[in-house]
């Protein structure tokens, strides 16, 4: 086949990909973040298929309370108004039943619900709330015990590891990685070496458990006054957005459940606060929308895939267009709920790179080999002058001598 024939065959394929893709996009990142799963529902009423209407109902609003939760920070979510029925059925796709149990008169079961992206973030936009929606890649809990005489970490002793394996899921923006306190566990990292940040062995036990970023929580009691026993937590990241940024918070017992256990407090208010701190670093303002145009070098059929299937997966992209394509690159306008640097931040999340060059945002997978014309400019390296030559000795004047 003639090469001329090769290339209209792939510029056409990639046309073909390019516009039914538009229609049938990949919504991982958009599932997740928008479905709330696991919820758990009991209701009693007169006939069964009541109880199960009342349940479902009530799971709904429950799911919408998780989701609230999981968008937007807790000074605006306590903030926002009390929802009709309708209109939380208006902002629903639907609706899945992962378990359930009836009688004649009661209906138990764990509900799963999704969400409408677009109808939620049309509501946020009509109250003026700001929301994030961009998930963060996981994030490993190193939970340091210091117990007055020395740090622990995998100790059999340690209940504050026990604490944080107890803790139920948080099911936020940023998903949380406990290790198990293992053999490969111990010999990855020690509590002093924790304590002290060792980034190479924070590294090394973060990637055996999927996540490019850490964070270290300590846990000491001390005494608090009025409220007695409290427990004083550090957080340090390693890695990721926060890399180096520390929080220090005292957690007093919950007045709400005073026998609640201390550290089980401390675990679920340390998570808290790494949500919270993501969502702070990524929030969109209501109703704010950005066109973006992007160079996209294609290196092959399925480097293509990859990036369309990519930009796919970013929730808060809402749509693109494609502006022009060829075998070896495409420019394409693509619109998002935020501005370009939390697109950009999203796409890391991905190992997707997005970045400023010379001839506009350059989109490209993580470890590619870029052809020379998309690389940046070597800077003029300065010239540097050789130093001068000393002057030479000058030779002592030697007169004749004087004839009388």
């Amino acid at each position: 086949m003639p090469d001329v024939c090769r290339l209209s065959l792939f510029v056409i394929m990639l046309l073909a990909l390019t516009f039914s893709g538009n229609v049938v996009r990949a919504q991982s990142d958009t599932d997740r973040i928008f479905e709330v799963r696991g919820v758990s529902v009991d209701a009693q009423a007169a006939t069964a298929a009541q109880a199960q209407a009342q349940a479902i109902g009530e799971g709904r609003r429950q799911a919408w309370g998780r989701l609230i939760n999981r968008l937007v920070p807790k000074a605006q979510a306590s903030a926002l108004p009390p929802l009709s029925s309708d209109l939380l059925v208006g902002l629903t796709v639907g609706y899945e039943v992962a378990r359930e149990r009836t009688s004649d008169v009661r209906y138990l079961g764990s509900l799963n619900f999704r969400f409408n992206p677009l109808a939620v973030r049309q509501y946020f936009a009509s109250l003026g709330v700001a929301y994030a929606e961009v998930a963060s890649q996981p994030m490993l809990i190193l939970p340091v015990y210091n117990n007055g005489s020395k740090p622990l970490l995998w100790d059999e002793e340690s209940p504050w590891l026990a604490a944080w394996l107890d803790r139920p899921n948080a099911n936020g923006l940023v998903p949380v990685a406990v290790p198990y306190g293992d053999l490969a566990d111990i010999r990855d990292i020690t509590a002093v070496q924790a304590v002290l940040a060792d980034r190479e062995a924070i590294m090394t036990i973060a990637a055996r458990y999927g996540a490019e970023q850490a964070v270290v929580v300590s846990a000491r009691p001390i005494s608090s006054g009025s409220a007695g026993q409290a427990i004083e937590l550090n957080l340090t990241y390693v890695g990721g957005i926060a890399d180096g940024q520390s929080l220090v918070r005292t957690v007093t017992p919950d007045p709400a459940n005073p026998d609640a256990d201390l550290l089980s407090v401390a675990a679920r208010t340390a998570t808290s606060e790494i949500q919270e701190a993501w969502k702070t670093e990524n929030l969109i303002s209501p109703g704010f929308e950005t066109r973006v145009t992007v160079i996209v070098p294609i290196t092959s059929f399925d480097n293509w895939l990859e990036l369309r299937k990519g930009l796919d997966q970013v929730s808060s992209v809402s749509r693109r267009e494609l502006l022009r394509i060829s075998r070896n690159e495409a420019l394409m306008d693509v619109w998002i709920n935020g501005d370009v640097d939390q697109l950009a931040l999203a796409l890391k999340q991905k190992d997707f790179i997005l970045m400023e060059s010379q001839d506009g945002w350059l989109f490209y997978k993580e470890g590619t080999d870029l052809p020379e014309r998309y690389l940046p400019e070597p800077s003029a390296a300065p010239v540097l002058m050789e130093p001068a030559a000393p002057p030479a000795s000058v030779a002592p004047l030697v007169l004749p001598p004087l004839v009388q």
